[in-house]
């Protein structure tokens, strides 16, 4: 789906556009002065007299139906008309300065497993904050911000006891894993059209819908994914210990390393006087035993690019 765009419209003289149906916001000493369009959530528009140009930013999905949970092109197609109307101007022939594109997933793992197992990969820096509590992570290079982000926590935190009750009925259930994997393109005219300008009515044709959704599967192969250890399924075998075996081996494997080894060498370091042979060599063989129970993943949890592939054939 198309979400959050950043447009600009070059003013020609057969334009007259009109600014009295919008919410003035600011006057800047650059001469820009900014507004508002009203909706249920608003877009934001700025005039720039000077360069006789206005600038769109926001969500046109947000904009005329309040979410962004289900893709409706008809519902953003009307939102620009909407906005077209007010300003009495053509939108559609705007140029494209950044928009963003993304799927959600229902997955069989909680969003924030999915996300801990992604990392910085393919000329990529990655970005998380403490604030989000690992439901989001970011992926940035000079053209591409990535995002890997649960999607469920975004409505439950988000929006309002009406607002939920009509994404309920667009098909949203609250006990289901979201995750959703998005691409702000920063400099799209160069991602996505060999350099050449892209404008708003071009990224709505069906031709470049598959290209974006090739793209934002072939972005998402640029992020290296960890290998994963399965998860017990008794609680028996989830003991406090247990838990944090698991996630040593986990780290373990995914740095190279050899788990038992670290563990033994570690053993070897603490004194005779604290751990005698004796009890050294029982230690051993109890974490041998808890090991036998440590299993990875024949394919990673954490890589999702078979359910990718499969939503975004819709």
């Amino acid at each position: 789906m198309i979400d959050h765009i950043e447009i600009t419209k070059h003013l020609e003289s057969k334009d007259k556009l009109n600014l009295a149906h919008l919410q003035h916001e600011a006057d800047y000493s650059s001469g820009v002065q900014k507004y508002f369009v009203k909706g249920c959530r608003m877009m934001e528009i700025q005039y720039n007299p000077q360069q006789n140009n206005i600038k769109l930013k926001g969500s046109p999905l947000y904009f005329i139906q309040g979410h962004n949970f289900t893709w409706n092109k008809q519902n953003f197609t009307d939102a620009i008309k909407h906005t077209e109307g007010l300003l009495q101007i053509v939108l559609f022939d705007s140029y494209i300065e950044k928009f963003e594109f993304g799927k959600i997933m229902k997955l069989d793992s909680k969003p924030q497993r999915i996300i801990e197992g992604h990392l910085a990969g393919n000329s990529l820096t990655m970005d998380q904050r403490s604030k989000d509590r690992g439901n989001i992570r970011y992926f940035n290079d000079s053209l591409v911000s990535m995002k890997l982000y649960n999607a469920g926590i975004n409505i439950e935190h988000k929006q309002g006891l009406i607002m939920k009750e009509i994404i309920k009925q667009a098909g949203w259930d609250p006990k289901d894993y979201l995750t959703k994997f998005e691409v702000q393109y920063k400099k799209p005219h160069i991602s996505l059209n060999n350099g050449r300008g892209l404008i708003l009515s071009d990224i709505l044709l069906p031709s470049f819908e598959k290209i974006l959704k090739a793209d934002l599967y072939n972005q998402y192969q640029r992020i290296k994914k960890m290998k994963s250890i399965e998860i017990p399924s008794t609680k028996k075998d989830l003991s406090s210990g247990n838990i944090i075996l698991l996630a040593l081996a986990e780290m373990a494997m995914n740095e190279g390393k050899d788990l038992k080894n670290l563990i033994h060498n570690y053993i070897r370091t603490i004194p005779d006087e604290v751990l005698s042979s004796e009890d050294k060599k029982a230690r051993r063989k109890q974490i041998k035993t808890m090991l036998t129970k440590v299993h990875s993943s024949e394919n990673s949890e954490f890589d999702i690019s078979e359910q990718l592939a499969e939503a975004l054939k819709s």
